[in-house]
């Protein structure tokens, strides 16, 4: 299903109406959330669609590759898999809402030389029988070469008569990384994560997990958890938290297999887990967040490749 959308997607794109490219700036450090965007426009409107096309079938060449799978995204899924995230998701709901604010009012004065930009999005529209819908394809990559101070100079050769290039070039790459179609991105990588600053998303949903995990009052020293818990790459794993395993961490059975068979220490007088240790810690995070799955439930535990995101 997800595959046939994105096809559709696809398609939908290479014959759209009202076809747009603009460059996208960010500093998420000083201005979180926040984008600049840029028109810039092509000579010719074959040339443009002649662009898309091109992308759009390197891009359907990696899905196929991939094996056509298509998950929901969960920030630990493997490289050979296509995520898809709903644009409501809280992940990037108000990033993607920026993006677009900014889009409606493109800056088209500011010369290309002059521009730094991090990223470039193709929107267009397309309609059915409920009237006209936009379509984007995203790139986390500035298509714009220019002349900084240092770089060695570029010349071409017209006639066998070699002359020096002034102008920016532009070169947008073989693909793009994410398709966004009817409320949801497809994306063939994690580019999008640093476009959207989901770095700062992941350690919002981390911390919304962890107040959870405190209130329960089940780990020994809980700040050194949580330090670790919001430390590196941890905080994307708690986009797959499951409530229901705190909730239920002292019935009998599931104790058993974090206690047994995952050898995480248990302080059976305080009834708390003991998690200083930085493997004993993954291993409990592994089982709330769903990098190891217990099925608290059915019983048994096996390693699986993702999980229904949190909805935040």
């Amino acid at each position: 299903m997800s595959y046939d959308l994105v096809k559709e997607g696809l398609e939908k794109i290479k014959s759209a109406k009202h076809l747009a490219l603009a460059l996208i700036s960010y500093n998420h450090k000083s201005r979180p959330m926040e984008y600049t965007c840029y028109s810039l426009n092509f000579r010719t409107d074959q040339l443009l669609k002649q662009t898309i096309s091109e992308m759009c079938t390197c891009f359907i060449g990696v899905i196929d590759k991939q094996g056509r799978d298509i998950k929901n995204y969960t920030g630990a899924n493997p490289k050979n898999v296509t995520d898809k995230i709903h644009l409501s998701n809280g992940l990037i709901k108000n990033q993607w809402g920026n993006l677009i604010q900014s889009l409606n009012v493109c800056d088209d004065n500011t010369s290309l030389n002059k521009i730094k930009s991090q990223a470039y999005i193709f929107s267009g529209a397309f309609e059915n029988d409920e009237g006209d819908h936009n379509i984007y394809i995203l790139s986390r990559k500035n298509p714009i070469y220019t002349y900084k101070k240092g770089r060695a100079k570029i010349f071409a050769s017209k006639h066998n008569i070699i002359q020096e290039i002034g102008e920016p070039l532009v070169q947008f790459g073989k693909t793009f990384d994410a398709l966004i179609y009817k409320g949801t991105m497809y994306t063939i990588n994690n580019n999008f994560e640093s476009v959207f600053n989901m770095e700062y998303t992941h350690k919002i949903v981390c911390k919304s997990s962890l107040e959870i995990i405190g209130k329960a009052s089940i780990i020994n020293n809980f700040e050194i958890y949580k330090s670790f818990a919001l430390s590196k790459q941890h905080p994307r794993k708690f986009i797959t938290f499951d409530k229901r395993i705190i909730d239920n961490i002292r019935q009998v059975n599931n104790l058993k297999i974090l206690v047994d068979e995952l050898k995480i220490p248990y302080d059976e007088k305080r009834q708390k887990f003991n998690l200083d240790k930085q493997d004993h810690a993954e291993l409990f995070t592994k089982a709330i967040c769903g990098k190891t799955k217990h099925n608290m439930f059915i019983g048994g535990i096996c390693e699986v490749q993702s999980f229904i995101p949190l909805k935040i």
